[in-house]
């Protein structure tokens, strides 16, 4: 008993001494469940380093593939599985080596190449678990106990696009494939690169070329989370109805194109049957444009029989009938026409029989400046004056020189405000010498927020400033100065003074005796004290 015991330990020391001695290394995760001596010939062949057959037999799948020469494996050249597949690395070793990296693998070579979009993907997006297809690798994987095959093969994938994409379309496309209308770059191309005039039996003719797909197709398939499909077979479209409302409630039978055409309903087509023109109402002028259903109102609107004697059984009088006159054609034609209300027919000529003629700067107004008032129309006014247009800018300055209730003409002219026919000498102030050439605002200013004219002040000291210091206060400007200029030309000393000029006094100049005085801040005129001592200094005389 002790010599068993003592051989089972010397020969599992010398089986592990062995193994390590003939194994090159761990092998990865996927092959550890062959670990040890006893499993070595399981992968390897006395006598031959091709690991290939062995591989193959575990491997059925590849070998499948390889057979019927379908996808990478079964495009290869030389069959070595070694030249991509090594083991006894480590545990945790990857055992596929990708040539140059799996990036940069050329997927042509399994004979599905990467276009469009697919290009920008990641391996794993496609490489999924859940768009495995092929019975074999589902098979393959059900029999493999201790490997998560469908999580690290590439293989079982279908080249169809509802092999990975959900079919939003719910299978009303199952005779056709998802290319002969989309492709790989953008889903979205379907919308404008469909033939629908060679790919189906309704021709897009007009309007319809340029109408979303939706206006038509508005049935939807079940949404797939945020992916929902419009129904595009099984439509009606036989009858224009089938799609459009009878606006004309069957009037005109269900025909509709001998009227309108595909390219617009809104315009009838009168080269058709109906034709407005044999109406006893033919269209002219603006109403060619006008919407059929703005006259034709009523529900059975296209068989009665139109009241049209007078514009206002259609238009609303805007003049709330201030034109309505007895013993006078009152018919809107007066001033408008069917060519449009705008311009009206009623000009300057038609205005001279009215009670305000137009003349001056009232020619070169728009009418809607005197005729609208706060956006309401206005074509009466009483009484008619320049105020109802025209706002004042002198109070009531001038009422008493009213004129059958106006007075602006006394002043103004209707060819431009600035252009007065006043006459300043008819007032208590004619305008003389320099005044003349004055602006009248030098003199009538604002007051109270209106320019001051009646009752101005007409004193010299209202304009001007007394640069004399009150020195002249009973006597009157215009006794020195004139209006002319304000330089006295000639001031005669004997007659408006109680001293004369004469002898040597004669030729002073006046600053001589009229000097600056401080006090005043101005030249000292009066009184002037004229005795001679008060000027001249007298010494000791001696004979």
């Amino acid at each position: 008993m002790r010599f068993s015991f003592l051989g089972l330990l010397v020969f599992l020391f010398c089986s592990l001494r062995l193994e390590a001695q003939l194994s090159p290394g761990p092998l990865a995760a996927p092959h550890a469940h062959l670990s040890g001596l006893t499993n070595c010939l399981t992968c390897h062949t006395w006598g031959s380093k091709d690991l290939s057959p062995k591989c193959l037999e575990c491997h059925t799948p590849i070998q499948t593939r390889i057979t019927e020469e379908l996808g990478f494996h079964g495009n290869l050249e030389e069959l070595d599985c070694l030249g991509c597949h090594i083991d006894h690395l480590d545990r945790q070793f990857e055992m596929i080596h990708w040539e140059p990296s799996q990036k940069d693998f050329d997927h042509i070579q399994t004979g599905y190449e990467l276009e469009g979009k697919h290009l920008m993907l990641n391996c794993g997006e496609c490489h999924n678990r859940d768009f495995i297809i092929s019975e074999d690798i589902l098979e393959y994987a059900r029999s493999q106990k201790t490997a998560d095959v469908l999580s690290t093969t590439f293989l079982g994938l279908g080249s169809e696009c509802a092999s990975c994409h959900i079919d939003v379309h719910a299978k009303e496309f199952l005779d056709q494939t998802c290319d002969d209308c989309h492709d790989e770059t953008n889903w979205e191309t379907a919308r404008v690169d469909y033939d629908h005039d060679f790919d189906t039996n309704f021709p897009l003719r007009g309007a319809h070329k340029i109408l979303d797909c939706e206006k038509c197709h508005t049935t939807t398939q079940d949404a797939y989370g945020d992916f929902q499909a419009q129904r595009f077979s099984g439509l009606n479209y036989t009858l224009c109805t089938d799609c459009h409302d009878d606006e004309h409630k069957g009037s005109f039978g269900s025909d509709c194109l001998k009227c309108h055409t595909e390219n617009t309903f809104k315009q009838v087509e009168l080269t058709g049957v109906f034709n407005h023109q044999r109406t006893r109402y033919p269209l002219v002028g603006k109403h060619i444009n006008v919407e059929c259903e703005l006259c034709h109102t009523q529900k059975d609107r296209y068989n009665l029989t139109s009241s049209f004697d007078q514009c206002s059984d259609c238009h609303a009088d805007n003049h709330e009938g201030i034109f309505q006159k007895p013993d006078r054609d009152n018919s809107c034609d007066q001033c408008h026409s069917v060519r449009g209300f705008f311009p009206p027919l009623f000009g300057v000529i038609e205005h001279r029989n009215t009670r305000f003629e137009l003349d001056g700067a009232h020619l070169a107004q728009p009418c809607i400046f005197c005729h609208e008032q706060d956006f309401e129309p206005v074509y009466q006014w009483e009484p008619l004056n320049c105020h109802v247009c025209h706002a004042t800018i002198h109070g009531s300055q001038f009422l008493d020189y009213q004129q059958n209730g106006n007075w602006c003409e006394s002043c103004h002219r209707t060819s431009d405000w600035s252009d007065l026919t006043f006459d300043h000498s008819a007032t208590f102030f004619p305008l003389t010498g320099k005044h003349i050439e004055m602006d009248c605002s030098a003199c009538h200013i604002s007051n109270m927020e209106i320019i001051q004219y009646e009752d101005t002040d007409t004193s010299c000291s209202k304009c001007h400033i007394d640069v004399h210091s009150q020195q002249f206060e009973e006597q009157s400007c215009k006794d020195c100065h004139s209006t002319e200029k304000w330089k006295i030309p000639e001031f005669d000393h004997f007659t408006q003074t109680s001293f004369s000029l004469d002898g040597q006094h004669e030729n002073l100049e006046c600053g001589q005796c009229h000097k600056f005085e401080p006090k005043l801040n101005t030249i000292r005129f009066k009184p002037i004290p004229h005795e001679c001592q008060d000027c001249h200094s007298f010494g000791d005389f001696k004979r």
